[in-house]
């Protein structure tokens, strides 16, 4: 519609007549006269109806689409700051009626519904508001993202979610009748995004990534999208590290510039970024949660939920003014095949997690990229090399000394808004048992 106004624009145009359209999102019968609640992709505003529009109205149900024509003017606000207005009608046109009741009231200001409920009828229950804001927030997290890699010159790849293989081993993969020939769903675009080191040097994109996951709990898909980042000729891990750090800044100043109704929405506060995310080995970390968090886990090969939770919602908060830290060096039997090892020490490995939110949000290192280095490390995980013959052929090839990171969109999204299940954070959630809507 040429002519068409959001409600946002409203308070622009007072005294104006303006053209609007929208879903009744409810409506106030005061018998003579009434008010109807309409809502377009921007928010709610009211709309003065008189006694012939309010009984047209009377006879539908909440959602029929709507458009009217009328004058925006001003009226009094709860918060004397806020520039309230409304428009008073003159014309209606339903634009397409609805008569059944929809089935979950959606113009409370709260949904309360289980998950199940919530997810069986997204069709309706994705308009109400707080439900839209999570993937206004989650669409702004993807334009940062987007924004922060264009600017480096870095080149969007899209990636392919057919496969010959798994990609990084193991069963959780699912198979597919490919012309009578067995493929697999991707599990990970690493290999994608690795064979074009020897082209672009810096690459990113968002990928699809399906695993077969034999549990329906708050923190499994069986289907999400990864972040995905890899640059070559890097001089170490700290440059890798540099590449998340702000990446991740500019997300989430993405976030803070344009959903800033979304967050107050929601009452989300985002964490202290600081000046710089401090940086620690594993080691350093699991002492640190020893002596100050006073929970010794200084013999496991990994941080623990609690540990993670601590570290970026107190020790760094607390020493660097930061929620994000980077914990580097885990052992080589807690990482995939294609990371490389620590020449000083070949139990350990030039990798790193960044734990944010209170949980771990981005995976990355450096990159194995010499061939006979790689085919060693597919036998040491278990792999035959026969079954990796594209990976390996990059590496016959040359591909310069490299590193990248991973990062879930749909964890990072549930972290950001501190949202109980992962299923909340993902518009149409795939799992064990749920292949619709």
């Amino acid at each position: 519609m040429k002519d068409r106004i959001y409600v946002n624009e409203l308070p622009q145009h007072v005294g104006q007549k303006v053209t609007v359209a929208g879903w009744l999102h409810n409506l106030r019968d005061h018998k003579n006269f009434g008010f109807a609640m309409l809502r377009d992709k921007t928010g709610i505003e009211q709309v003065v109806l008189n006694a012939e529009q309010l009984e047209q109205l009377r006879a539908l149900q909440l959602e029929s689409v709507l458009k009217f024509t009328g004058t925006v003017v001003e009226r009094k606000a709860k918060d004397p700051s806020v520039k309230a207005v409304e428009i008073q009608a003159e014309t209606m046109e339903v634009l397409s009626p609805v008569t059944t009741v929809a089935p979950v009231e959606i113009s409370k200001t709260d949904l309360d519904l289980n998950l199940d409920t919530l997810i069986d009828n997204r069709v309706v229950t994705l308009r109400h508001p707080k439900q839209r804001a999570i993937f206004r927030i989650q669409a702004a997290l993807v334009h940062g993202y987007r924004s922060y890699m264009s600017k480096q010159g870095f080149t969007e790849i899209f990636f392919p979610i057919l496969a010959g293989a798994a990609s990084e081993g193991g069963s959780e993969f699912f198979k597919v009748d490919y012309y009578g020939r067995e493929a697999t769903l991707s599990q990970s675009a690493q290999l994608y995004k690795q064979i074009t080191m020897g082209v672009y040097e810096g690459v990113y994109g968002l990928s699809y990534s399906f695993r077969a996951e034999k549990f329906g709990t708050s923190r499994h898909l069986t289907e999400f999208n990864q972040f995905e980042f890899e640059v070559g000729f890097v001089d170490g891990m700290d440059e890798v590290m540099d590449h998340a750090e702000a990446a991740i800044r500019e997300m989430l100043t993405t976030v803070e510039k344009t959903c800033e109704l979304e967050l107050k929405l929601l009452s989300v506060t985002l964490p202290p970024v600081g000046k710089r995310f401090p940086r620690v080995t594993l080691k350093e970390a699991l002492e640190a949660y020893k002596v100050e968090g006073g929970v010794d886990e200084t013999h496991e090969p990994d941080l623990s939920p609690a540990a993670e939770r601590w570290l970026s919602t107190t020790w760094g908060p607390k020493h660097h003014d930061c929620g994000f830290v980077f914990v580097t060096d885990y052992p080589a039997t807690k990482r995939p095949f294609y990371v490389k090892l620590d020449p000083a020490d070949p139990s350990n490995t030039l990798s790193f997690d960044l734990v944010g939110f209170g949980s771990e949000i981005i995976s990355g290192g450096l990159r194995v990229n010499k061939y006979e280095e790689q085919i060693e490390r597919l036998k040491a995980k278990g792999l035959n090399p026969d079954q990796f013959e594209d990976y390996l052929m990059m590496h016959k090839f040359g591909i310069p000394p490299e590193g990248g990171f991973g990062m879930g969109l749909q964890r990072l999204t549930q972290n950001v808004l501190g949202l109980a299940n992962i299923k909340e954070a993902t518009i149409f959630p795939r799992d064990v048992q749920r292949l619709r809507p």
